[in-house]
């Protein structure tokens, strides 16, 4: 029975977890459980699979778990051997976030790009570079419409760079496993198991420390997206105040306010064509959200297909 159940929990990472939720909540009570006890933890279907596959049974009492000592053997030598498979090399993983060479190379020109909004010479380097692509853009629309362009592009971008390099919601993940050996360890503490809350506050470190590194892991797709926002951004800026070309930014028509100075400011530093850019740059967010809503799923199922 214990191969067995060892076996059907290692194969089976979610009816694991409920087992061992289960198992915690009757032991922290009289030793029984209901549906109730365990809804806010526990799906529906992972309690009618802990009831098919008879590790719950029913007793006049309420349901208990058939083997509990089984059941907890089961549970621990499972995460023994995560937190083995999980030993220094992941908690280097987690102390970088996962992020290789090209990554780090990668975040110091994104902050040496940033740092050139404050240092004129290499605004106006990045600036006059950027023009020879961006410069044809601009000769062909209307300031007003190149700002619009260049922000839906720069989003599409940087909703694209983060599709493709976070792995699902990794911060979202980390911070439910952390949840749920936080109520295992409450458990633990309430039953007097020393030796189980001491196994667990380790594990509850070690999910601290990959919390730390999805939280480093969803900056990749930022410093990438950087590296062509920044330069976009600082042309747009350098396009503003050079004299050869600060005469089309200022005669444009913004759409609904009519003719307007985009140079002036509104709020503070803010200038026209800045709260224009963002605006912008806000609805194509949006926007490209909802798409990726709807086609998202169609695509999935047409992936599957193949």
């Amino acid at each position: 029975m214990d191969e067995t159940l060892r076996e059907r929990l290692d194969g089976d990472e979610a009816l694991a977890d409920a087992a061992a939720t289960v198992l915690d909540r009757a032991e922290s009570g009289d030793g029984t459980v209901s549906w109730a006890d365990v809804s806010d933890a526990v799906l529906a279907e992972q309690w009618g699979r802990l009831l098919e596959s008879e590790l719950l049974v029913a007793t006049e009492a309420g349901f208990v778990v058939d083997d509990p000592d089984a059941v907890r053997a089961a549970v621990e030598d499972r995460d023994a051997a995560a937190d083995s498979d999980d030993g220094p090399a992941d908690a280097d993983d987690a102390d970088t976030g996962g992020w290789s060479a090209a990554d780090k190379l990668a975040g110091v020109a994104a902050l040496g790009l940033m740092a050139s909004y404050q240092v004129p010479v290499a605004r106006d380097t990045v600036g006059s570079t950027a023009h020879l692509l961006l410069g044809p853009v601009e000769a062909a629309l209307p300031f007003g419409a190149t700002v619009a362009l260049l922000a839906v592009a720069t989003t599409l971008v940087s909703t694209t760079l983060r599709r493709r390099l976070t792995d699902g919601n990794p911060q979202k993940v980390a911070k439910e496993r952390l949840e749920t050996v936080k109520e295992r360890l409450d458990a633990a503490r309430e039953r007097g198991d020393d030796e189980a809350v001491e196994r667990l506050q380790s594990r509850q470190q070690e999910l601290m420390l990959e919390q730390l590194g999805a939280m480093k892991q969803m900056l990749r797709p930022m410093v990438y997206a950087m590296l062509v926002t920044v330069p976009v951004f600082l042309w747009i800026s350098w396009l503003t105040v050079n004299p050869a070309a600060a005469i089309t930014p200022a005669v444009q028509v913004l759409p609904i306010a009519g003719r307007v100075v985009w140079t002036a400011k509104l709020v503070g530093p803010l200038q026209v064509w800045t709260v224009w850019y963002i605006a912008c740059s806000i609805v194509s967010g949006l926007a490209s959200k909802r798409v990726a809503k709807r086609v998202g799923p169609a695509v999935s199922k047409c992936r599957s297909a193949v």
